[in-house]
């Protein structure tokens, strides 16, 4: 049987909600900055009605569980969370970095794909994905937090391409990066998660449970 799915993500300065329903997979974005807690929901809402699909025919939820920001993380869980238990469904998460990477791989066809996010201005979080000959994502053991100028120096070193997504890619000198292909990939969006989910739904590496995962609270949560 066909599941429902519906997506949604507010870690950053857009809102975003996707439903996976008969096979298809349907979206809204809308940029937001900090507002996301006015936008989700009526999203959600819209989203629902234009598919004719009552809350309750919902089978799973997929969420985006950051990093960002904490307004932004902070509706998303709660909204699950309220969903999820209310009609007793679960809910399956994913880090943001690893739905853009997703997004990068379904858009340039490329397994290797750098995220970076500016956390303020003296640290950096970066991650390398590469998808595996299994078709599953494996992340580069490394140090995530960096400084600019630390991150400058591992994207030197590189010595086979990688694709980069991120929201301060501004902060490097393109054309001295022969092996790196730059994006305008700046946050998640959630047809991506219903993309990673389809792919992952029996890797280990899900988070796939009733009850709402642990996350630690940051004024920027990373």
């Amino acid at each position: 049987m066909n599941k429902t799915i519906l997506a949604f993500d507010s870690s950053f300065s857009n809102c975003s909600v996707s439903l996976l329903y008969k096979n298809n997979v349907y979206s809204k974005k809308k940029i937001c900055s900090k507002n996301q807690t006015k936008y989700i929901l009526p999203m959600i809402k819209k989203i629902l009605e234009v598919n004719t699909i009552k809350l309750h025919e919902i089978d799973i939820i997929t969420i985006s569980k950051g990093p960002g920001n904490f307004i932004g993380i902070r509706t998303t869980i709660a909204i699950a969370q309220g969903i999820a238990l209310g009609l007793n469904i679960p809910i399956v998460s994913f880090p943001a970095a690893l739905i853009m990477a997703e997004q990068a791989w379904k858009i340039f066809d490329k397994k290797k794909i750098l995220v970076i996010f500016k956390i303020d201005d003296s640290r950096i979080y970066l991650m390398q994905y590469i998808k595996n000959q299994q078709q599953y994502w494996t992340k580069k053991k490394s140090k995530t937090i960096l400084t600019l100028k630390e991150v400058i120096n591992k994207l030197y070193i590189l010595r086979t391409p990688w694709v980069i997504v991120g929201n301060c890619l501004e902060l490097f000198s393109k054309n001295i990066y022969k092996n790196l292909i730059f994006t305008n990939i700046t946050t998640p969006q959630s047809e991506f998660i219903i993309s990673l989910y389809l792919s992952h739904k029996c890797y280990r590496r899900c988070n796939f449970s009733k009850k709402i995962f642990p996350i630690y609270f940051q004024k920027e949560v990373y």
